[in-house]
């Protein structure tokens, strides 16, 4: 069982260690290290971020229907691996100079395009793989518990080491060394999969009768959009995701020109607020189950904003690193609470359709969760032009206000939106309850 779990688990950090390298820092690189023009990296960033974000509803339903020699999903990982890396690695190695304008901003687009298209493929599949590979309660909750701290380490890898390897070896060293480790952590997970056992299942047509989506592409998406527990769990995760991805996408603004920071330090400052997260997960996830994930959704959240505040006064490195630890407190929970709370849906949808519909549900949160990264990119860019900002060590005082907005009252505003959304939130901890023990006697 442990050997299962940490191989499945480990695709976490292939799922954070690009997204996040790739969201905080692709635009920075593209605007400010190569100088490229702010408003066509960012038309070029917005136009392709919608594409990845609405073509992830398709894929999820493609996952629940389509089946291989070893039945659903692992084809799509097994072989998305390599041109996953392969095309991050693109991403970071442009061959045209910022002054050819058109060039520089296509190759910025198609490139990019061409990852985000494998990154969801393998990403989906794999993440609606859990609820296969782990039936009971208890099974579930230890594999989580592996999968949130695999995911922490991407995380800290993926927000504080580009940065930080840049600084001394180069963006395009970090970028091969990214695409190496994340082909090769994704082919640790292929052990989990059981292929043998696959193969004999899809040779003979006997997946397990829950495992068999039988509805079509508009019933499905009628039956996940109308579902309220969803809509008040996806309405909340866009706007905690959109604060979470305006902070990490444009603190190298406010480190770079408020605080003077250098690189080093700036991922330090990240690096900090993970290593605060990774043991409280374990504490959070002693806490969520006695308080239940709705009241533990809203108290982390609301941990999450107060952290953001100070930092509207913040003028020493120390100082932001206090900060950035007091982040990690309610963010440690936001990790956990994402699978836990996307699994109570997923349980209450069978129970009123019969089907397991994992791909789905994780298509459609990928979406909307997704189109944070367009309006975190047109969200940046508006800031960047209105404040006056410029490629120049020195920056307006209205361009420094502008960094400090977009790293401190703007997501704050996100987080009380998503507050007040999931306040409707239906699936509280004694529903929850007997929904599992409808689906899951006896209860583990």
């Amino acid at each position: 069982m442990l050997k299962k779990v940490i191989s499945y688990s480990s695709g976490s950090i292939t799922a954070n260690l690009l997204s996040l390298a790739f969201g905080t820092y692709v635009q920075f690189y593209y605007i400010d290290t190569m100088k490229g023009s702010p408003l066509w990296i960012g038309l070029a960033a917005t136009i392709q971020a919608l594409y990845a974000t609405l073509v992830y509803p398709f894929l999820g339903y493609l996952s629940d229907r389509v089946s291989f020699c070893w039945g659903r999903r692992v084809a799509f990982i097994i072989y998305g691996a390599v041109p996953l890396g392969l095309t991050f690695i693109l991403v970071w190695i442009p061959p045209f100079p910022s002054t050819k304008v058109v060039l520089f901003t296509a190759y910025f687009f198609i490139t990019a395009l061409l990852y985000d298209t494998f990154y969801n493929i393998t990403m989906v599949n794999w993440s609606a793989l859990f609820p296969e590979l782990f039936h009971t309660s208890t099974a579930r909750a230890y594999a989580s518990a592996w999968k949130q701290m695999f995911g922490i380490i991407g995380l800290i890898a993926g927000l504080a080491l580009p940065q930080m390897i840049a600084s001394n070896i180069g963006w395009r060293p970090m970028a091969i060394i990214f695409g190496i480790l994340s082909i090769a952590t994704l082919f640790t997970t292929i052990p989990s999969f059981d292929l043998r056992h696959r193969r004999e299942q899809a040779l003979n047509q006997s997946e397990a009768s829950d495992h068999t989506v039988t509805l079509s592409v508009r019933h499905a998406l009628k039956y996940t959009l109308f579902n309220r527990s969803f809509l008040t769990f996806i309405g909340m995760r866009f706007f905690v995701q959109f604060a979470f991805t305006i902070l990490t996408a444009d603190l190298s603004y406010y480190t770079k020109y408020n605080l003077s920071l250098s690189g080093t330090q700036q991922s330090l400052l990240l690096l900090g607020t993970l290593v605060v997260a990774l043991p409280l997960v374990y504490v959070w996830s002693a806490v969520i189950p006695r308080i239940g994930a709705f009241r533990s959704t809203i108290i982390a959240i609301i941990l999450f904003g107060l952290a953001l505040l100070p930092f509207l006064f913040v003028k020493s490195f120390i100082t932001a690193l206090l900060c950035g630890l007091a982040i990690g407190i309610g963010l440690s929970a936001i990790l956990i609470l994402t699978d836990v709370l996307i699994s109570d849906v997923i349980d209450e949808d069978q129970l009123n359709t019969g089907e397991r519909r994992e791909g789905i549900f994780y298509g459609i949160h990928g979406l909307i969760v997704g189109f944070c990264t367009p309006a975190q990119a047109i969200v940046t860019t508006i800031v960047l032009t209105a404040s006056g900002y410029k490629h120049s060590p020195h920056q307006s005082t209205l361009a420094l206000l502008g960094f400090k907005l977009m790293i401190t009252l703007i997501p704050i505003l996100a987080l009380i939106i998503g507050l007040i959304i999931f306040m409707f939130y239906p699936l509280k901890k004694e529903h929850v309850i007997q929904n599992q023990k409808k689906l899951y006697q006896p209860v583990s």
